[in-house]
């Protein structure tokens, strides 16, 4: 499998990190030619234009200060100025509008489900912690579907609504640091947070420590880098170079794109029992057969759309040293790879689940 070709860049042709280079002439990067057992593709394949309870947790936490408040604008977008630089993606209003799309997307995933945990049905769940909350929607959500919890959702960034239900409240605060919580929690659950921590390992010991016997941890994050459902990449794919690319710009990041594939051995290590690994399969066009999967495969192509130049434009141009222009242009062919039905990629998302004992 060759590198496929790049736009040309003012870091020229660096080093891909180990997680991300390609194979020997002829092998296969992990999950591509072998695809995904049982999925098939349409039939009839062609180019679309589709796509174009308690005490208040807070009182244990530091209040929001307000230079908090401030955003660093780059490249016409927002970014959180609280720990300037650790999170790489926008944090504006068409950003945030993303992430409530992104959110539909995991409710037809999951199947409306909040998360896979093995709750016993009579166990109440009375403090849980959202990490990377966002724009607090999966918080919101779980605080009225369980109102007989305490939810604390947590980011670098105040884009939380200020109108919350009466057990949902959010925090600023960098959950990288040292965590400082009085009140420990029956359930932490991330989504989307592949790459946001250094050191995941420290992650789950802190999860581990601010969590009360027989709590949950729960993380759903994608595998890197993209698969292709059938035969190898092409040299000339620009989509499977953007994957490389931007392994590259988490690796200079001092950050693991592949982190993901380890959850399930640092759990165990941090003292997790219980771990188990879930699959799920997001295509990325509406290439399946399969009506659910084509449908999640839609809403996929609708949140690169904007996805795509978010995930990019400060790994790109801040790490990489390309101009927004080379990048809008390198994009363009991306996006085109992505919505192609005739491409059948697909992202796949390990969800993983410990229990403390």
């Amino acid at each position: 499998m060759a590198e496929a070709a790049r736009p040309p860049s003012p870091t020229g042709d660096a080093a891909l990190p180990p997680q991300a280079q390609p194979t020997s002439p002829g092998a296969t990067a992990p999950g591509d030619a072998a695809g995904f057992e049982g999925l098939e593709a349409e039939d009839d394949d062609y180019d679309s234009a589709y796509g174009d309870g308690g005490e208040s947790i807070l009182n244990s936490t530091t209040s929001i200060a307000s230079s908090i408040m401030k955003y660093r604008e780059e490249n016409g977008r927002t970014y959180h100025a609280y720990k300037d630089g650790s999170y790489t993606f926008p944090n504006d209003e068409e950003e945030q509008d993303r992430l409530d799309l992104q959110y539909h997307l995991f409710q037809l995933i999951f199947e409306g489900k909040l998360f896979t945990a093995p709750v016993p049905k009579d166990k109440i769940l009375h403090r849980v912690l959202d990490v990377g909350t966002g724009t607090g929607i999966w918080a919101i959500d779980f605080g009225d579907e369980h109102p007989e919890s305490s939810v604390l959702g947590v980011d670098l960034s105040p884009i939380q609504p200020q109108f919350a239900p009466p057990n949902v409240e959010f925090q600023i605060d960098d959950l990288e640091a040292p965590w400082t919580f009085s009140n420990k929690f029956d359930l932490i659950y991330g989504r989307n947070m592949m790459g946001s921590f250094d050191n995941y390992p420290r992650f789950f010991e802190q999860a581990f420590a601010n969590l009360n016997p027989g709590g949950f941890v729960e993380l759903v994050d994608p595998t890197w880098p993209i698969k292709l459902n059938d035969g190898e990449w092409p040299e000339d794919s620009a989509l499977y170079k953007w994957a490389l690319l931007w392994a590259e710009a988490m690796a200079k990041m001092g950050r693991q794109a592949d982190g993901p594939r380890y959850y399930k051995e640092q759990m165990i290590a941090a003292g997790f029992i219980n771990v188990t690994e879930t699959i799920h399969i997001i295509p990325n066009n509406r290439w399946p057969k399969d009506k659910r999967l084509k449908e999640i495969g839609m809403w996929q192509t609708e949140n690169f759309k904007t996805g795509g130049e978010s995930l990019s434009l400060a790994m790109f141009t801040r790490i990489l040293g390309w101009t927004k222009q080379e990048l809008q242009i390198f994009m363009a062919q991306v996006k085109a790879e992505y919505r192609n039905p005739r491409i059948h990629s697909y992202f796949e998302y390990i969800a993983v689940v410990g229990q403390k004992p």
